[in-house]
């Protein structure tokens, strides 16, 4: 008598983003989605909404499977009805509301076994200083919820310190993992044709990407890049959309300098901007990781970063890689700006350092994790 062996079931992963926009959060689960395939997982993007920018990318492979909630606390239900029907073995979550509904929602939803594993991608002191009730609550709320997280992980040692601190979670429970934003087509995509009339003029051109939102504090980039404008013959370009766009648009005309700032809109690929610019600058209030200034140092480009919590200096290696500066302060932006103009750090210097960051790195430290999460026994008690 013969017996044909069963090929054991697929690992299930769901990532749970709100949707697929075109921030660094989205791409980098995009960019990790196939490393986490090829070792075996089923994975499937759960999103409130199947929207943004990104969604055309979804790799090959995966399952897009749609909430339908307009709203973040609307997704409580349908989430808690996924979570029993598809019951995934992991369940990695993305952003502080986001996790808050998905330990919630597994809580409801009694038949599911899901491990829950929550990331940390911004300083959670910060996040709860913006506008809205939401933000203003949102520390008490993961004071209670994150307890029950199988893991949490961090995307850098300052927001684990800081999560620590504000939510009085041990920290030996926070695992780091850096952002992954190297992968096999990097060198492919940032050396991709780029059409823009500046770069062929010869003269020097300033770059920065991110959403136009109080966080990222462009105007006090606008503000140096006058400063900067009124000593050298260079252009900026900002890459990026959101809510903050028109007063930008304002005040770089009231400074004078309109003509030569140039605002083309969202990028799935900034890459060949990056490659080709004199000096990329990270002009924020706080970060997570800040990936822009990965991605420019794997580009081989000179940065200037804000000296901002948390991310920047653990990527600059303290300012070894690229200037630093105080946080929301033009002038001191503005020279350090100068100064890399004129002595930029040689370009296999920083391309070794971008090579810190790869996508094959951060996603074998996931799967680490994902591991040791399934081997621990149902009802033991989270591991850090």
């Amino acid at each position: 008598m013969s017996t044909s062996a069963v090929a054991p079931k697929a690992r299930t992963l769901a990532i749970y983003v709100p949707d697929l926009s075109g921030g660094g959060l989205e791409r980098l689960q995009l960019d990790l989605a196939p490393a986490f395939m090829a070792a075996g997982y089923a994975v499937t993007f759960v999103l409130n909404t199947a929207r943004g920018a990104l969604v055309s990318e979804v790799p090959a492979g995966a399952r897009v499977e749609s909430l339908n909630a307009r709203r973040q606390l609307l997704a409580l239900q349908p989430l808690r009805r996924y979570l029993n029907t598809a019951d995934p073995d992991i369940v990695l979550v993305h952003t502080e509301h986001t996790a808050i509904i998905t330990l919630w929602a597994r809580a409801l939803a009694r038949t599911s076994k899901a491990k829950v594993i929550t990331c940390q991608h911004n300083t959670a002191s910060e996040q709860s200083r913006r506008r809205g009730w939401q933000f203003r609550i949102v520390l008490g709320l993961m004071r209670g919820f994150l307890g029950w997280a199988d893991r949490i992980v961090a995307v850098s040692a300052g927001v684990a310190d800081d999560l620590a601190r504000s939510c009085g979670i041990p920290r030996e429970r926070i695992s780091v993992i850096y952002n992954g934003v190297v992968g096999s087509g990097f060198a492919e995509k940032s050396s991709a044709p780029l059409d823009h009339p500046w770069f062929s003029a010869g003269k020097p051109v300033i770059v920065a990407a991110g959403r136009f939102v109080a966080q990222k504090d462009f105007a006090s980039l606008i503000k140096a890049f006058a400063f900067v404008a009124r000593q050298r013959d260079v252009h900026l370009i900002l890459l990026g959309e959101g809510p903050l766009r028109a007063d930008l648009e304002a005040l770089a005309q009231s400074l004078g300098v309109a003509d030569r700032i140039d605002m083309p809109g969202f990028r799935a690929n900034p890459l060949p901007y990056f490659r080709r610019a004199a000096v990329v600058v990270l002009s924020s209030r706080y970060e997570g990781f800040a990936m822009v200034l990965a991605e420019a140092l794997a580009c081989g480009s000179p940065v200037v970063s804000t000296e901002c919590p948390h991310g920047p200096a653990e990527i600059l290696d303290h300012g070894q890689y690229g200037r630093l500066t105080p946080v929301a302060d033009p002038d001191a932006l503005a020279l350090a700006i100068l100064a890399t103009l004129d002595a930029p750090l040689p370009r296999s210097t920083l391309e070794h350092r971008g090579q810190t960051f790869t996508i094959s790195a951060s996603a074998n430290r996931y799967l680490e994790l994902f591991d040791a999460v399934l081997a621990q026994p149902p009802g033991s008690a989270p591991a850090g």
